[in-house]
């Protein structure tokens, strides 16, 4: 199956439409807020196809397939030039089963506080959209996990950017015998260099912080909060209109703490390196980077990365793996995405070869149902 994939890559490669993408902006569905579609009433479809293979033999993580679809319809009305409601349900089914995995409302107030400022309650613009860093946050919830629901806010310049958001897991009242959990995070970067500088540098933080407790509730399981960090530097090179048209270098610095609680591991804090050097090419990006980590966990973070087993125990002071990623996206409309992507993972210590590869199509058309005047 993997010959067929990278047959696949190969075809889309010498097409001649396809637009340059970075790394997962083709797999970003939220819908854009339109200020020019005030007083209207639209219907929103949001449709991922996936398939999602991790060949994965080592000591951290089983290999495992995830193959399926979603399906996201909703209305949305924007009252004004401010203030969107967007009300629907989300399907999730994963091929094989006899029903719908997840079947969830999904109701979202966005409000444009400011033209740089936006404020959702409800369903939020989450999973890949956070634009965290792999170790700390596993791309997979978009599949896993499809629905956020909490509170954010959403700042865009030209100098700064930032998404803090807190996604509420659990809702608990007196008596009950399961545990509150919630996330909060914030994904920031800061742009030092100047706008229409060939030459970008940025500073991104990202904090993700995870709580498991309750004082109302009544429950056997452990109460922990635990938090990741991460400080960066990235530079980037624009190289004109070729085939390759981007070149750049990122730089992180992660951290990990128990805040509270023990929540069972040999170690309380850790931290770990990850430098990674990419191309931008004309239907997407190429990187390699290498990962040292010394007692490195993140809750949310893909597992491969981590210095503890999920499933067989296994517990490794340090972790030193080098990393090759490959993902293209090309777009037939505006609506239409096929994306693509290969990822290697390879451990220095053990001499283990892992790897994963995937294929989604997205497709998100608006349609007008009607149009109301303001009183």
């Amino acid at each position: 199956m993997i010959r067929i994939l990278l047959l696949l890559l190969l075809v889309s490669l010498i097409q001649p439409t396809a637009s340059a993408q970075t790394d997962m902006l083709g797999r970003k569905y939220y819908p854009e807020f339109d200020t020019t579609a005030n007083n209207n009433l639209l219907f929103r479809l949001e449709n991922n196809n996936f398939l999602k293979n991790n060949e994965y033999f080592g000591n951290y993580v089983e290999g495992y397939t995830l193959i399926g679809f979603s399906l996201q319809p909703s209305l949305m009305y924007y009252a004004g030039k401010r203030f969107r409601l967007k009300a629907g349900v989300h399907l999730t089914q994963f091929f094989g089963e006899s029903g719908f995995t997840d079947v969830l409302p999904v109701i979202s107030a966005h409000l444009k506080a400011t033209d740089r400022l936006d404020i959702i309650m409800g369903a939020l613009q989450g999973d890949v959209n956070h634009n965290l860093i792999e170790p700390m946050f596993n791309p997979e919830f978009q599949y896993l996990r499809p629905v956020e629901n909490g509170l954010q806010f959403l700042f865009n310049s030209y100098r700064f950017t930032m998404d803090a958001w807190i996604d509420w897991e659990q809702f608990i009242t007196w008596g009950d015998t399961i545990p509150e959990r919630f996330t909060a995070g914030l994904s920031t970067n800061t742009y030092v260099t100047n706008q229409g500088s060939k030459l970008k540098v940025s500073i991104p933080i990202q904090l993700l912080a995870f709580h498991q407790s309750g004082q109302i509730s009544d429950y056997n399981d452990l109460s922990y909060s635990l938090l990741n960090t991460l400080l960066g530097v990235k530079l980037s090179g624009d190289t004109g209109e070729g085939f390759v048209n981007r070149v750049w270098f990122d730089a992180s610095y992660l951290g990990y703490k128990e805040l509270s609680g023990p929540y069972g591991l040999d170690f309380e804090s850790g931290h770990a390196i990850y430098p990674v050097a990419g191309v931008n090419y004309k239907y997407g990006q190429l990187m390699m980077g290498y990962w040292y980590a010394d007692n490195y966990f993140a809750l949310k973070g893909n597992p491969i990365f981590q210095s503890v087993s999920n499933y067989k125990g296994f517990y490794s002071h340090y972790r030193n793996v080098g990393t090759v990623k490959l993902n293209f996206t090309r777009t037939y409309m505006k609506e239409l995405t096929l994306n693509a992507g290969f990822a290697a993972y390879y451990d220095f210590p053990a001499s283990q070869f892992d790897y994963s590869y995937g294929v989604s199509i997205v497709y998100t058309p608006n349609f007008k149902i009607a149009s109301f005047s303001s009183l």
